[in-house]
């Protein structure tokens, strides 16, 4: 047996005992009142107190009358009002023709702001909203008392032309009436149109872009680009409105407005549903995660068809409407020249009533007035709906 053994130790084969690792032993938590005393110096708590205290009632005096002459001088300094978006600051715009209304509006002011009003309360939110998405600089009421203003201008404009032409037996009274009525109420309508196609416009331009926009952005969030990044190459590419609105958003979040509300406020301005849906895909993807190159795309495929979709619905409507403005432009003048002079024959309109009615005052006022009015109402409306190309 003890032969073996030798063996074992020779050829090595013995196995040596396994050693038992020492575990460390864990740090005990102790308590303010179990810890160990410190080592070095010990702090008096109690006279470092005392120290504090002695301090506070030394310096705390003066800091409290410090802090009443502050509030005195505050109190003291006169209010200054800052009047945001009032129809009286027209009157310093910096455009030439404003001012002019915004003079006329201030020497009218008790009169129009009897109109002022009743308007603010039943139109004066969805003005503003399209004042905002148009980029006006102007508020909701600003702009109506821009448009009553300019409507009372038209309207003492046409008493004065009114009363000159009834003078010189050219219209009757009561297509005078009719002028001066019909020529203000067309102004104001006009000037309250054009904040609503200026938005629709800029919703237009953005729609345009908008799917070449989501299709660069889709191919650089693929190569690992981040979407701070995307966006920041989409503001410095040639996308139109749709750069400047990416411009505008990195600047408010370089302010330090959290990139989702800078988004959300952006979207909520315009009046692109497209975008809204956009960017509620970004905001999500930016909280949540998420592939967002290939919603991007889908977006975009979705976004261009809706838009082909549109062009050919315009095309059908502009077909039509062609038809109605030639009947009202060409047609209708023409019409009504044929049937004044056959009026005009004493014989014809003593024999036939319906003639009498077409008066060389009636031709004037189809001709300045009520053509004009027709073909600008049939121009506006194709603007307006014009889904952009």
């Amino acid at each position: 047996m003890a032969d073996v053994d030798e063996l074992k130790k020779l050829l090595g084969m013995r196995k040596e005992p396994e050693k038992k690792e020492e575990k460390k032993p864990e740090p005990k938590l102790t308590t303010p009142e179990e810890s160990p005393p410190a080592t070095g110096e010990e702090i008096d708590v109690e006279a470092l107190s005392k120290i504090v205290q002695r301090m506070r009632a030394k310096y705390a005096p003066r800091e409290e009358k410090k802090g009443e002459e502050i509030k005195r001088i505050i109190e003291a300094a006169p209010a200054v009002e800052i009047a945001r978006g009032r129809p009286e600051e027209l009157s310093l715009a910096p455009e030439k023709g404003v001012r002019t209304v915004g003079k006329v509006y201030r020497s009218l002011s008790p009169v129009i702001n009897v109109f002022l009003k009743p308007f603010s309360k039943t139109m004066g939110e969805s003005l503003g909203k399209d004042l905002v998405a148009s980029g006006s600089r102007y508020t909701a009421e600003q702009w109506l008392a821009l448009s009553l203003t300019s409507a009372f201008m038209v309207f003492i404009v046409m008493v004065l032309l009114a009363m000159g032409m009834i003078a010189g037996n050219v219209l009757s009274p009561a297509l005078s009436v009719l002028l001066v009525i019909g020529a203000p109420v067309l102004v104001f309508f006009i000037l309250l149109m054009i904040p609503g196609m200026k938005a629709r416009s800029i919703a237009a331009q953005i729609e345009k872009d908008l799917p070449f926009a989501l299709r660069h952005m889709s191919i650089e969030i693929r190569a690992g680009v981040g979407i701070y990044k995307s966006m920041e190459s989409i503001s410095k590419s040639d996308y139109g409105m749709l750069s400047q609105g990416f411009r505008n958003v990195l600047l408010q979040i370089e302010k330090g407005v959290p990139t989702e509300e800078a988004l959300t406020k952006w979207a909520a301005s315009t009046r692109s549903e497209a975008l809204k849906r956009v960017v509620a895909h970004i905001v999500r993807a930016i909280r949540t995660g998420g592939n967002l190159s290939e919603v991007m795309i889908t977006i975009a495929d979705d976004v261009a068809f809706e838009k082909r979709m549109k062009i050919a619905d315009f095309a059908e409507k502009l077909n039509l409407i062609g038809l109605f403005l030639m009947m009202g432009a060409i047609v209708m003048p023409v019409l009504i020249g044929i049937l004044t002079a056959i009026g005009s024959s004493p014989s014809i309109s003593s024999q036939v009533a319906m003639f009498s009615v077409f008066t060389p005052e009636m031709l004037s006022l189809f001709y300045f007035l009520i053509a004009p009015a027709f073909i600008l109402m049939f121009l506006f409306f194709i603007k307006s709906t014009d889904p952009g190309t």
